[in-house]
């Protein structure tokens, strides 16, 4: 099918009952995604009486799968971003297409934005600085952290060894020869900020709204760049679940440079289900557009991956080294083996050359299939792109006090305060966000390689995830006793 029509476009559901639709869809997909490949598990994914409390185990499944080889990991790719494609409609008006019949191009050469931009008034910060507790760590002090990071668990050597990179290459901090776009620009560990003070030049996306755009403006004066973003009846920002075609043309008439796509756009519930499809039919556009083009993703501390036999040996090192302490922790399992203390890995999963992978699993309970599906179309493009030959960054983040955190109820903010006494670190937003901008431009300059890995390998290669993979216990069982340890503390410090 060819052009839709001109108007405004839409990105919705196939009918159904509006309150089990999105469910429905994220079923479907899965079951798509895993049938040429465990026709079982589909089928119980097909069958299932109670999706919303089901998809847990199914995404746990479908990890492991797709660690088992690469055709596997790249088939499952294909065919859940193909399912994807082929349910979801494209609205324009009174006209309603599935998204995998229209021709985006052809719908893009009928979208014009507009464009405004701000520029930085402050001098460039011309090294890598990057704020933690009060101090701001360069050069020395910064590689003896980044060490001890490293020592501790909390970042992986090749995340650290990407960030040394940078610091020996400070010239790199601009992006010379790059045209980083950022969905999602306003997202607290997102990189427009730190890219913004080195003096890059940054498209932003993000959604209209007054009190956001005068925030990433006033971030755009502060830094040293240029801010470009599009711009809707006079009003910064745009809709990507609505106006795709549209970003795919704005985007390339403003990448004389290399392209960059960094996606960092989210929602919660059914509307971020809605806009990760968005997002992918964008990159996927523009990375057929433009062979050169790279693309940027952070994953989600709060997901389930494949990590090394390393990084399990570690953690199961620090299960043997616990003492008298360990004795209590057992007791306590014994009493809630479900909940309380659960081991991070219990069994390995090999893959067809032999190799061991543990599967660390940290998809909340209450998250939902929406969340977990949404999770799952980057990562699925994000293997597909890097197989193509397009340069892929893709860092799984830290647990950080965002402000999604903070609101939160209490248990959770109490027990994250409780976080470093079961070897964890949370991050300040402006640490995580500079670390992970400094790996995102020492990925983007990295010597093309031939990588013959399993794809699920980007997902564990220089992660920064805060000594979640390297501490013995499931996070979800350290929960409970991380909010009571940080709660005796804060009443112990009131008392004193």
């Amino acid at each position: 099918m060819g052009k839709v029509g001109a108007g405004v476009w839409d990105l919705v559901f196939p009918p159904g009952p509006p309150d089990l639709i999105a469910d429905m869809f994220s079923s479907a997909v899965v079951a798509d995604a895993i049938r040429p490949y465990d026709a079982d598990l589909a089928q119980s994914v097909e069958t299932c009486r109670d999706w919303r409390h089901g998809y847990h185990r199914v995404f746990r499944g479908m990890t492991a799968l797709a660690i088992s080889a690469p055709e596997v990991s790249l088939g499952m790719a294909t065919a859940g971003l193909d399912s994807v494609r082929h349910m979801l409609r494209f609205a324009v008006g009174r006209t309603v297409a599935t998204l995998d019949t229209v021709d985006v191009d052809a719908e893009a050469d009928a979208a014009v934005l507009d464009t405004a931009e701000v520029a930085g008034e402050a001098p460039a910060v011309t090294r890598l600085e990057v704020p933690w507790r009060g101090r701001l760590l360069s050069e020395e002090s910064l590689r003896l952290q980044l060490a001890e990071w490293q020592t501790h668990g909390i970042l992986e050597a090749d995340f650290v060894a990407a960030v040394e990179r940078v610091i020996q290459h400070p010239e790199w901090l601009r992006l010379p020869g790059f045209q980083m776009t950022v969905t999602g620009a306003g997202a607290e560990l997102g990189p427009l900020r730190p890219l913004l003070s080195w003096g890059a030049d940054v498209l932003a996306v993000d959604r209209p709204g007054s009190a956001r755009w005068d925030r990433l403006r006033a971030a755009a004066k502060a830094g040293a760049g240029v801010l470009r973003f599009p711009v809707t009846d006079a009003e910064p920002g745009v809709d990507i679940a609505r106006s795709f075609p549209a970003l795919t043309r704005w985007i390339g008439a403003h990448s004389a440079d290399r392209p960059v796509l960094g996606r960092y756009a989210e929602l919660p519930g059914a509307a971020g289900v809605r806009l990760a499809a968005a997002s992918d039919v964008l990159a996927e556009t523009l990375l057929r557009q433009r062979p050169d083009a790279a693309l940027a993703l952070l994953g989600s501390p709060t997901d389930t991956y494949a990590v090394p036999a390393a990084v399990v040996a570690a953690a199961r090192d620090r299960l043997v080294r616990r003492g008298f302490r360990g004795s209590a922790q057992d007791l306590l399992h014994r009493v809630a083996p479900n909940s309380l203390y659960r081991l991070n890995y219990a069994r390995p999963i090999f893959d067809t050359e032999g190799g061991a992978w543990g599967l660390f699993d940290n998809l909340p309970a209450l998250a939902g299939p929406d969340y977990a599906l949404a999770q799952r179309l980057p990562r699925w493009r994000a293997v597909l792109a890097q197989a193509a030959g397009h340069t892929v960054s893709f860092t799984v983040a830290p647990p950080a006090w965002t402000r999604s955190v903070t609101r939160e109820n209490a248990w959770r903010t109490t027990a994250y305060r409780a976080a470093s006494h079961f070897g964890i670190e949370v991050f300040d937003p402006a640490t995580a966000r500079t670390l992970l901008a400094a790996k995102l431009v020492a990925d983007l300059y990295a010597p093309e390689e031939l990588s013959t890995a399993n794809p699920e390998a980007l997902f564990a290669t220089g992660a920064a995830h805060g000594g979640l993979w390297r501490q013995p216990f499931a996070p979800r069982s350290l929960l409970a006793p991380a909010a009571v340890s940080g709660t005796v503390r804060e009443v112990l410090h009131k008392l004193q």
